[in-house]
């Protein structure tokens, strides 16, 4: 009983203490954010167009409409994106064919109030995944009991590559231990030349599987391997570190460098975002019972 009063009081001494802070914030310029990730893909690729909002702003970040979309092809062929009017641009493949040329610079052209954006990414090649291989596993300390998978690819010798894994259970999403973390690589390791050629080394081969997790009988492995180009590696590996940026030793947050840029010539800080062309590679796995 005395312990019971004695934690109460010290939670009421504390509850006195409490002091409410309202940070008032300036509000800043908004900013044109582009997301424009499009793949050599048959499926319909979306460019998304958003402006930048108050931090403390609790609600979507507003849509920007009324731009006109489009990336420049081999023979100055014009892909145009139509917008929904949600701040989604949309090409169907169906209409002038995929955006599948290799090793061709594609340009992005945003005209949005007033001023031109422009972009070039070139569509590098990605390795064909060979074959996902599946695993039963014991629990043990911080993995779950369950089957693990293992994605097989070999990078292509003699040259530099950036890849971006994404990973899939029964068609959604693995969520990873650290939802903010990607799974990444040069070549096949994760940095450097020293993996040139190889298949793609642990843990960046088993990483498509939730430790937390894991498959069952009946569950589908499914994994895509996306070609980068370095600059944009670079970008999604600043955004792993901003969204991992907190803790006792964290830094102030910082908007991550864009490739996009505004034709006129003034600052990158006009827009926010990234442009970037990748070939893709898929692959799934049922999991069976050893």
């Amino acid at each position: 009983m005395k312990k019971f009063i004695y934690i109460f009081f010290l939670a009421l001494t504390f509850s006195a203490c409490e002091d409410v802070i309202d940070v008032d914030l300036d509000q800043g310029e908004s900013q044109l954010v582009i997301d424009a990730f499009v793949t050599n893909d048959s499926t319909v690729q979306t460019i998304r167009l958003t402006k930048s909002a108050d931090y403390f702003l609790n609600a979507p970040t507003p849509a920007a409409t009324n731009a006109q979309v489009s990336i420049v092809g081999p023979n100055s062929l014009i892909y145009n994106f139509v917008s929904d009017q949600t701040g989604n641009y949309l090409y169907d493949p169906n209409t002038t064919g995929a955006l599948d040329s290799i090793g061709y610079p594609y340009k992005l052209e945003v005209l949005y109030d007033g001023r031109t954006y422009t972009s070039i990414s070139i569509l590098n090649p990605v390795p064909t995944i060979d074959s996902i291989s599946q695993s039963f596993e014991e629990e043990e300390l911080g993995s779950e009991e369950g089957y693990y998978t293992q994605f097989w690819a070999r990078d292509f010798p003699g040259r530099e590559d950036f890849y971006w894994i994404k990973a899939f259970k029964n068609g959604k999403p693995i969520d990873t231990v650290d939802n903010s973390n990607l799974i990444l690589s040069q070549d096949a390791a994760f940095s450097g030349n020293a993996a040139d050629g190889f298949a793609f080394i642990l843990p960046i081969r088993a990483a498509i599987t939730n430790e937390e997790e894991p498959f069952e009988v009946g569950d589908e492995s499914s994994v895509e391997l996306l070609s980068l180009n370095a600059e944009v590696f670079e970008f999604l590996e600043q955004l792993t570190i901003q969204a991992n940026n907190g803790g006792l030793f964290s830094t102030p947050p910082a908007n991550i460098r864009s490739n996009i840029k505004d034709a006129s010539g003034n600052s990158q800080d006009e827009v926010l975002g990234v442009f970037s062309m990748s070939a893709i590679s898929r692959a799934s796995e049922t999991i069976t019972a050893e």
